[in-house]
Order: C-alpha cells, then structure tokens, then sequence
C-alpha cells in the first residue's frame, strides 16, 4: 500500500510545477484590484482602476471611455435618455433586432438588461439599468483568450452600476 504522506507529497509537487507553468494574463493578478467608483453623467460604476488606467476618449454614446494601457480591452460608461419610455425587453427588440441566438448571455428583467456577445478574438458585454427616464449602461470589450481573468471583473462592473 503506498504511503499516504508520499502520495500527498508528490500530488503537491506536480501541482507546484504544473502552476509555475501557466502564464496569467494581466487583469488575472493574484493581488486584488485597486477598485474605485467612477461617476460619469448620472451613473456610478466600480472601476479597477489597475486594470482600465488608461482614458480612451468620449465614445458614441458620449459618455466615459478607459482602456488597459496596452488597449487590449476596453469599458465604456454611458446614459442615455429613455425618450420612448421602453422597458428593457422593448428597448433590445429595437436596437438588437437580430437573431440573438449568437449569444452566449442574455438576460432581461423589469429594469436592466445584460447581452454577451463573444466573436473569434473578441466578448462584447453590455449591462444596462433602466431608472426613470433613463438608461444606465457599461459595455466591456475584451479578449475572448482572457475570459476567465475577465468574468470576476465584469461580474463586480455590472452588479455595481447605479444612478448617482
């Protein structure tokens, strides 16, 4: 019977040199994020500042436009008035009329919406929360090799969008 302690030791050893293998992408740090709130035309949105250091210009929308300094992803924060006053099934049905099978999230409820959509190199995500008379919202563009050093981010971005 071998040595459960022998066993132990060489499962730890392959793990350790198995690990010291893998190359994390950047946003994948070990260290946590230097996160701050990010307030732009009525919206606040958590921002890892660490990661999303760079500005990168207005947008279209107008709105507030970071990027990482290599420009490798991108988040962009806008509102925009509810001039039709759709909910966010409505709003989608008009402005996404195509077959949204092509994604890999989608979720509508009473006042947000959150769509993923993820191309050959690229994972457009867009969050936004219906409030009042106008739209809050946050797109993500970022590689779609760096996924899973991503979801934790855009996961704290999206929950933490708000009105000011």
């Amino acid at each position: 019977m071998p040595n459960p302690r022998a066993l132990f030791l060489a499962l730890a050893l392959a793990l350790a040199l198995g690990l010291t293998g893998l190359a994390l992408p950047p946003a994948q740090a070990a260290a946590p994020h230097d996160w701050a709130t990010l307030q732009h035309d009525g919206s606040l949105v958590q921002v890892p500042r660490d990661v999303f250091a760079a500005d990168a210009g207005a947008g279209n929308p107008p709105g507030r436009m970071l990027r990482t300094p290599d420009g490798r992803a991108h988040l962009h924060v806008f509102t925009v008035h509810n001039e039709r006053g759709e909910s966010p099934a409505q709003f989608l049905a008009r402005v996404f009329p195509r077959d949204r099978t092509r994604l890999s999230y989608d979720r509508v409820a009473r006042n947000f919406f959150a769509v993923s959509q993820p191309s050959e190199a690229l994972i457009l995500y867009r969050r936004c929360n219906f409030v009042a008379a106008d739209i809050h919202c946050v797109d993500l563009q970022y590689p779609r090799a760096e996924k899973r050093a991503f979801d934790g981010i855009v996961t704290r971005i999206s929950l933490s969008l708000r009105p000011r």
